[in-house]
C-alpha cells in the first residue's frame, strides 16, 4: 500500500502554529518563574552573632551554613565591614558624627538559592540556626520573602488553568485539521477495507505519518520560537537568564513529545470516522 500523504502544507502549517503559541505560552511561564526565582535569590539573610567572638569560634559555623542546600552565598562581615558598608549608604558627615562608636555585631550575610528558598525551608533553616550559641538574633524580610511566594502560586494556578485549556484548544485545531486531510482519503480507506485489510493494516501508515508530523511540526515550532528568543535577546533586551536556564530544553523536550503523541492521536481518532463506515456516511 502507497503510504499515506496527507495534505502536508496544510496540516504541518497548523501544526507549527498551534505548537508555536503554546511553546511561547511555556516560554512566557519560564520566564517569569526565574524571575520570582530571582528576585527571592537577591533577598538578603542577616544572621548578627554575638559580640567578641574568635575567628576559631566562628569559623565552624560559617562552614555549616555554607554547606546547606539552602544557601547560595555565605559572607562573614565584621563589625568594621559593616561599619564601612553603613558610611557608603550614610554618607562620612553621618558616621562622623557618630564619634567613632561602632553598633554593628560580627554578623553573616546570607543569599539563598532563589529556587529553593520557600517559607517553611527558610523557617527550618533558621530554626537550625538558632541553636547554635554563636547566633544572636535573626534578621531577613520574612513577609516579602511570603508575598512573592504567594504571587509565584498564583501565577502556577493560573498558568496551568490557561495552559490546560490551551493544550486543548491545541488538539481540537490540529485533530480537525487532521480530521479534514484524512477525508480525501475516505474513500480509499473504504477500499482497502472491501479488500480485505485489516485495521491494523490501515491504520499503521497513518498513525506513523501523524506522529512524523507532529515531530517534524514540534521541531520547526522549536527553531522559530528560539530563534525569536534569541532575536529579542540580541536586539531589544538581555534574556541570559532565560536561554542559559536548563528548564527551557526540558519545556522544549516536552514541546516535542506533546508534538509527536498529538500527531499519533489526532490521526488515530480522525480514522475512527471512516473506519466501518458505509458509502453512504462516507459521501455526507
Amino acid at each position: 500500500m502507497r503510504a499515506p500523504t496527507l495534505p502536508f502544507t496544510h496540516s504541518l502549517f497548523s501544526l507549527v502554529l498551534a505548537l508555536f503559541v503554546l511553546g511561547l505560552y511555556g516560554v512566557f511561564l519560564l520566564a517569569a518563574q526565574i524571575g520570582f526565582e530571582q528576585a527571592r535569590a537577591r533577598l538578603e539573610y542577616r544572621i548578627h552573632l554575638h559580640a567578641g567572638l574568635s575567628a576559631e569560634q566562628i569559623a565552624p559555623f560559617l562552614e555549616w551554613v555554607r554547606r546547606q542546600p539552602l544557601v547560595k552565598e555565605a559572607q562573614y562581615l565584621s563589625p568594621e565591614e559593616s561599619m564601612e558598608r553603613f558610611r557608603e549608604v550614610a554618607g562620612e558627615e553621618f558616621v562622623r558624627a557618630m564619634e567613632g562608636f561602632n553598633p554593628f555585631p560580627p554578623s553573616v550575610r546570607v543569599f539563598f538559592r532563589g529556587e529553593r528558598a520557600q517559607s517553611d525551608s527558610v523557617l527550618l533553616f533558621t530554626q537550625r540556626v538558632l541553636e547554635w550559641e554563636v547566633v544572636k538574633e535573626i534578621d531577613y524580610p520574612r513577609r516579602l520573602l511570603e508575598v512573592l511566594e504567594n504571587r509565584a502560586q498564583t501565577l502556577r494556578w493560573i498558568g496551568l488553568g490557561v495552559g490546560v485549556v490551551m493544550i486543548g484548544v491545541s488538539f481540537l485545531l490540529i485533530f480537525n485539521t487532521v480530521r479534514l486531510a484524512l477525508f480525501a482519503r475516505r474513500l480509499e480507506i473504504r477500499t482497502m477495507e472491501l479488500l480485505g485489510a485489516t485495521r491494523a493494516y490501515i491504520e499503521r501508515p497513518f498513525l506513523g505519518v501523524g506522529f512524523f508530523q507532529g515531530v517534524v511540526g514540534a521541531l520547526l515550532a522549536i527553531v522559530a520560537l528560539h530563534a525569536g528568543l534569541w532575536l529579542v535577546h540580541q536586539r531589544v533586551l538581555p534574556l541570559d537568564f532565560l536561554l542559559e536556564d536548563l528548564r527551557l530544553l526540558v519545556l522544549y523536550g516536552g514541546l516535542l513529545t506533546f508534538g509527536g503523541l498529538v500527531g499519533y492521536l489526532a490521526s488515530k481518532l480522525a480514522l475512527r470516522r471512516f473506519l466501518h463506515t458505509s458509502l453512504d456516511r462516507l459521501y455526507e
